[in-house]
């Protein structure tokens, strides 16, 4: 298997290499069968890929995202979920309810590596598409409750990027809710020192310190809570525990928010 990615799109394979660890080990907390089967077919070795940090951090977010996308399954059954800046992400097999139609966005680029690997499945689909433009939403369903997921792509955004997304998203879905990981500005501004992402040619463009400042980049979007990834980590380590106290400040978040006209 042959995959050659862009700058950004090299990011994608950071979560897939830190979720196909994660799901080899014995004890492990999150399990992902497709990753495994991506990077043993690649054959790439993971560890620049795979650091600590990023690693406790990738298996907190996709375990907080999967819970929060069940709780509003729960609620709206029928919802459509749009994954948005996809990668290799497989939430689907993890949180499908029987009902919920999905759909996996990024680039053009990405979406013809993602194919090489996966297939569209009854109510899961696949959709090529800039999102800082706004003809990706084309052919989404919009006549219900929408649930966007945003995982590891806002921070590699301008905050007019970001505001030209949220308006699009709320003015073209009109009812539902964002799910988004949050960077500390303080982050964004040393992208060079992240265990990983220095490993790539990527960076960080976009921060705040709360998730409500969100709410001035979109009129409409109302900030609901945020939950900050050492919520998770701290349950598994000292250095987790010792790591809330000193840089929870500074830790990714998992924001959400809720649209409606």
């Amino acid at each position: 298997m042959e995959l050659k990615l862009g700058d950004v799109q090299e990011t994608a394979l950071i979560p897939l290499a830190i979720k196909a660890d994660e799901s080899k080990r014995s004890d492990h907390r999150i399990y992902d069968a497709k990753a495994v089967e991506i990077i043993d077919g690649l054959g790439i070795d993971t560890k620049k890929y795979d650091k600590y940090m990023s690693h406790e951090g990738v298996v907190a977010r996709t375990i907080l995202f999967d819970n929060e996308v069940k709780k509003l399954l729960e609620k709206y059954p029928d919802a459509v979920c749009v994954n948005i800046g996809c990668g290799f992400d497989d939430r689907f097999s993890r949180v499908d309810n029987g009902r919920v139609r999905w759909y996996n966005v990024d680039l053009p680029d990405s979406i013809e590596l993602r194919k090489k690997v996966f297939s569209d499945r009854e109510r899961e689909f696949m959709k090529a598409g800039d999102l800082t433009g706004t003809e990706w939403t084309e052919g989404i369903p919009n006549d219900g409750v929408t649930i966007i997921i945003a995982e590891g792509l806002l921070m590699y955004f301008s905050e007019e990027q970001v505001s030209a997304l949220l308006d699009h998203i709320c003015s073209y879905f009109g009812n539902g809710y964002i799910l988004a990981e949050i960077m500390h500005p303080f982050a964004v501004k040393n992208s060079s020192h992240h265990d990983t992402v220095k490993n790539t040619k990527a960076s960080f463009g976009w921060g705040i310190e709360s998730g409500r400042e969100a709410e001035s980049l979109c009129s409409g979007l109302s900030f609901v809570k945020e939950i900050n990834f050492f919520e998770e980590i701290k349950k598994y380590s000292l250095i987790g525990k010792i790591g809330s106290k000193l840089f929870n400040k500074v830790m990714d978040r998992l924001a959400i928010y809720r649209f409606e006209r």
